[in-house]
């Protein structure tokens, strides 16, 4: 309960704290040395990050699972960047089906404060269950994910980094229930259409995941 708690709370207090971790980084930024390559016109870097991701299903209740992920990180004129991201911990489908963490992971990356000690980026992308599904733009069998990260240079080359991403899942696929047959005034047999569920359902500040990591640059 202790863990669920404390990650509820993080989720609550988000915006509040990007802030002021903003101004943190800003004021680290004024008085520090270039560190990690964080100033390179084109830099890679590679890492993995752990974490939880807690989400509310539509059904009820509440689902925590793993998050263990491999990163590649591709940082492009300071302020650019994408990432790719493969999940070992692997998807978990809750609710009616819907999998709001992915197997593959693709964001991008914008650097909104970008200086040679720290960084405060924003991200967002999608995520699938396979690599050719992500990258097919005819296939709706995808997560979607938007929030934003800190980098901390610890050296020329090495990083640790916190993300905090908001999770959506693809609503297409998902299966629900029929309604139930009726019998209209006239006592005719109707059967009303299925209630499948929209995006609005599944856009909540419940539905996230948290992931600290560690990342060298080239």
């Amino acid at each position: 309960m202790v863990p669920v708690l404390t990650i509820e709370l993080l989720a609550g207090e988000n915006v509040r704290a990007m802030a002021m971790v903003a101004g943190v980084v800003v004021m680290m930024g004024a008085a520090g040395t270039a560190m990690a390559d964080s100033d390179s016109l084109l830099t890679l870097g590679l890492g993995s990050s752990v974490g939880v991701a807690h989400v509310k299903p539509v059904t009820g209740g509440t689902e925590n699972s793993v998050v263990s992920e491999m990163n590649v990180r591709l940082r492009l004129l300071t302020v650019l960047g994408a990432d790719f991201n493969y999940n070992v911990a692997g998807e978990n489908s809750v609710g009616h089906g819907e999998s709001y963490t992915a197997n593959v992971r693709f964001s991008a990356l914008l650097y909104v404060v970008p200086t040679s000690v720290a960084s405060l980026y924003l991200s967002a992308g999608a995520g699938a269950s396979d690599f050719s599904t992500l990258t097919d733009s005819g296939v709706s069998e995808k997560s979607y994910h938007g929030g934003g990260g800190l980098e901390i240079y610890a050296g020329d080359h090495m990083s640790l980094t916190t993300e905090f991403l908001m999770l959506v899942p693809e609503v297409s696929k998902i299966v629900v229930s029929q309604q139930p047959l009726r019998v209209d005034e006239s006592g005719h047999l109707s059967m009303p259409p299925s209630q499948g569920p929209s995006i609005s359902d599944y856009i909540s500040a419940e539905n996230f995941q948290v992931t600290f990591g560690l990342k060298y640059y080239f």
